[in-house]
């Protein structure tokens, strides 16, 4: 069997893993890992994609150091809503800016509704309004006369950029290309009527390609130069990472609901084709394509981000396993906040933003410094929204659930997913906690002919995972906390 480079690039940290397949299950060794927070320059946050692009680099080496000479493919995915664009010679226009660096209320709402009608893209693309989708980047650009919207040529994606600096061709991956909010996920192309409603240029209307397809070969003097002896393809997998990772569910039905768990928390199901009403337009859900063109119906809520900020206020000298076990100590919470809210989305002192929150609803001090406290306020407040969104998303895809999956770094966290089996009141699985490299490497082993079908790959996430079981608790308790939560501290979507 061939093995296999799966490239995960995350919002906080980078990840390359060899995998192939063994008896039927899959083998996953992970061989790099990097940090990819951004990076300042003349007054600017950016990511530093040619560091990534580094750092991909360093990682075949260590493949070749470890396994050899030869690789069948590499992939890559990552996050979405953020792109570049490339000149008439394919060069890359700048370096894209940090999402936190935008107000989390859309400035350019105002444009949209003018020029063409929030409903309207909405019921022609089925996304999610958010101020770092590639719509309202793209229109911040045009507003501010941005250089390199003078005379584009293509959009890549975040995963299609690192395959064209590998070789690839030209290309956007269809699960990011679907995200952009001006691509129409009813016909399945781009929508130049939103496109020239709102003046994007059409010539950045780029090819796009499906999880599985071959876009290329690794560059001949790359190959040479990390010591490849023979062609490496590029086989693309769905570059959206949240849809590499709603692949990974060790499950051969379809009545489970996901929980991406990492920065964000994506929470979702798969369906047959673009749910797109009155409901899901009210609470800001989003369409986008899973493997195989099926449809990824989810929303965007503020995940693992806001106890990452807190470790970093009290200095990064406590692990997230110590936050965990500090949280585990308060014997009773009554507090809580609604993580979405725009206060939690980019503040310059997380845990004081949590005391503000909690002083103005509950009229009660806390100390900033509790991390105890401060933690459990987190972790229930996030199980409660999960609660929120799972019988909104129930209500506008009319489907029957009857467990959750929670995949991801954040399925590590025991008290969430207890939480969370509690309120919700479903049987709770986790189990797959690199969710997007496994999805990664499934695509790959599709693309390559070892695996044959969607049954086929989940059979193997199946055979290959052990799962754990978190079952309702204290129910009752749980019902009255959310009904507190749901009419005095919640409230509706955002982003």
């Amino acid at each position: 069997m061939g093995k296999h480079l799966a490239v995960d690039i995350g919002s906080e940290s980078g990840r390359i893993s060899v995998g192939y397949l063994k008896n039927g299950k899959l083998i996953i060794e992970e061989l790099h890992r990097f940090k990819t927070q951004f990076m300042q320059a003349h007054r600017k946050s950016v990511r530093n994609i040619y560091r990534y692009h580094e750092e991909i680099i360093i990682g075949l080496k260590k493949y070749v150091e470890k396994y050899g000479d030869t690789l069948d493919s590499i992939g890559v995915d990552s996050w979405g809503g953020d792109f570049v664009l490339l000149d008439r010679k394919g060069n890359i226009c700048k370096l894209p800016e940090s999402y936190r660096a935008t107000s989390a209320a859309s400035d350019v709402s105002e444009i949209i509704e003018k020029e063409y009608g929030l409903k309207k893209i909405y019921e022609h693309t089925g996304n999610q309004a958010m101020p770092t989708d590639t719509l309202s980047q793209m229109l911040r650009m045009i507003r501010d006369n941005d250089p390199s919207m003078d005379d584009p040529h293509a959009i890549l994606f975040m995963g299609d950029v690192y395959h064209y600096l590998l070789g690839a061709e030209i290309c956007c991956e269809h699960s990011l290309a679907g995200y952009s909010r001006f691509y129409n996920n009813n016909i399945d192309c781009w929508d130049e009527s939103i496109m020239k409603g709102l003046q994007i240029p059409l010539s950045i209307c780029t090819k796009v390609v499906c999880a599985g397809d071959t876009i290329g070969q690794i560059d001949p003097v790359i190959q040479k130069n990390v010591g490849l002896k023979k062609s490496v393809n590029i086989i693309t997998p769905c570059t959206h990472d949240t849809s590499c990772a709603a692949l990974a569910i060790p499950d051969m039905g379809t009545d489970w609901m996901f929980i991406s768990s990492g920065t964000w928390s994506l929470m979702g199901m798969e369906t047959d084709y673009p749910i797109i009403n009155e409901i899901s337009y009210k609470y800001n859900f989003s369409n986008s394509s899973m493997p195989l063109k099926t449809n990824m119906f989810k929303k965007n809520i503020q995940g693992m981000w806001i106890i990452q900020q807190c470790r970093e206020a009290w200095g990064n000298q406590i692990s997230y396993e110590e936050i965990v076990s500090e949280a585990a100590k308060v014997e009773e919470n009554h507090l809580y906040i609604d993580v979405d809210r725009e206060e939690f989305y980019a503040p310059g002192n997380m845990p004081m933003a949590i005391v503000n929150a909690v002083k103005r609803d509950f009229h009660e001090e806390i100390d900033w410094k509790n991390v105890s406290v401060i933690a459990r306020i987190c972790f229930e407040s996030l199980a409660l929204k999960y609660r929120y969104f799972y019988d909104k998303l129930i209500q506008a895809a009319d489907k029957k659930i009857s467990k959750i999956y929670i995949i991801g770094g954040g399925s590590n966290n025991q008290l969430v997913n207890q939480y969370t089996a509690n309120v919700i009141g479903l049987q709770v699985y986790t189990g797959v906690t690199e969710g997007s490299n496994v999805g990664n490497l499934l695509l790959q082993l599709y693309g390559s002919g070892e695996l044959s079908s969607k049954q086929e790959m989940r059979q193997c996430v199946c055979d290959t995972f052990s799962k754990y079981n978190y079952s309702p608790q204290n129910v009752q308790m749980w019902n009255e906390k959310y009904h507190f939560f749901e009419n005095e501290i919640s409230h509706e979507a955002q982003w």
